[in-house]
Formats: C-alpha cells, structure tokens, sequence
C-alpha cells in the first residue's frame, strides 16, 4: 500500500527568477511537530502534527488516483490527496497519466485581517496574457460555479486578460446527497 506518494514533477522555470521562486513555498514547519512515526516512511520523509502557512496565497488541494503494479505483477489502484503552490504541478500529474478526480482552489478571504479560506472545486485550467503585462503569462482557474480566479504576478482585472488558452479540462464531479463524489463526465 501507497500513503501519500507524491509522483515527482518537473517544473520548470517562470523566467521571473527570485519573484517567482518566492511565491511559490507553502509552509514551515518545526522539529516540535515532527511526528514520531515519520521513520517508518524512511530517510527523508516526515509526518507533521502541525505545519505554518508561510503566504497567504491560493493553494490547489488535488485529488488522483495512481495505478502502479506490485511484487507479483497485480494493479494497485491508489488514491492520495496533495496540497500544491501552482498548476504547473497539476499539468505535472496530467502529464504522467494519472487520473486527476478533483482540483480544489483554495482562496484566502481578501479581508486581509478576517483570516478564513474559500475553497472552490475547478473544471479547467487556462493561461492568459497578464493583465499588467502582455509579455507575461498568467493562470486563469474556472470554477465550477462559473466564476473565474485570476492567479497573475502582478494582480489585474481578468476582464482585461486576452489570449485565453484551455491548459487542462477537468472532471466534472457530481456529489451525492452524502457528499461523495459519484460520477465524472
């Protein structure tokens, strides 16, 4: 059995540099929350009780299912959930075959000083000019509601995003009356 696998990305470089890498770290976290079980997932991985949430910036929370085979040649279907800083990790897991079941934008409330999060299920991805500057691509996340969220370096108005371009086309999920998912188109 498989917990929390995470396949491994290539991300490439924004051309932005330092800006670019800055925004994109999630959290710290401390020795004093560090789970005394970690050891059993080996030398370099850890369990947390409690982790900090370094910037108060969107995360996506994606849920997929990962085949793989076992010691004796059988399909083991796996199902993980991971918290990622950008889509580029989304197109990651896209590109590697995985069945991608949900992604979930999670907003921070604008009230800088209310604190709270918003969390929205997506049904696509898609890059657009930046608003601020047409030399610079931005992320567009449409909501399942049909809203848009516009994830851009510098900010703008998405009324002003041209050169839209679908990156990803996700699942369509319908809940039913428990809240489980139970049907994809």
């Amino acid at each position: 059995m498989i917990h929390n696998h995470r396949p491994h990305t290539k991300l490439g470089s924004s051309g932005l540099g330092c800006a670019s890498y800055l925004r994109n770290f999630m959290f710290l976290t401390t020795d004093a929350n560090k789970h005394p079980l970690s050891t059993i997932y080996g030398k370099g991985k850890h369990l947390w009780t409690g982790i900090d949430v370094q910037i108060r910036r969107p995360w996506l929370l994606v849920d997929f299912q990962l085949t793989l085979r076992d010691e004796d040649g059988d399909e083991v279907t796996c199902t993980n959930t991971v918290l990622l800083s950008g889509s580029e990790d989304i197109l990651g897991l896209a590109a590697q075959n995985v069945r991608i079941l949900t992604v979930q934008l999670v907003t921070p409330h604008h009230n800088f000083g209310s604190g709270g999060w918003a969390i929205d299920r997506l049904t696509g991805i898609w890059e657009c000019d930046d608003p601020a500057d047409v030399r610079i691509k931005a992320k567009v996340y449409a909501k399942e509601d049909g809203s848009n969220h516009l994830d851009s370096l510098f900010g703008g108005a998405i009324d002003h995003a041209d050169g839209w371009k679908l990156l990803l086309d996700l699942p369509a999920c319908v809940a039913d009356d428990e809240g489980g998912v139970n049907e994809f188109r």
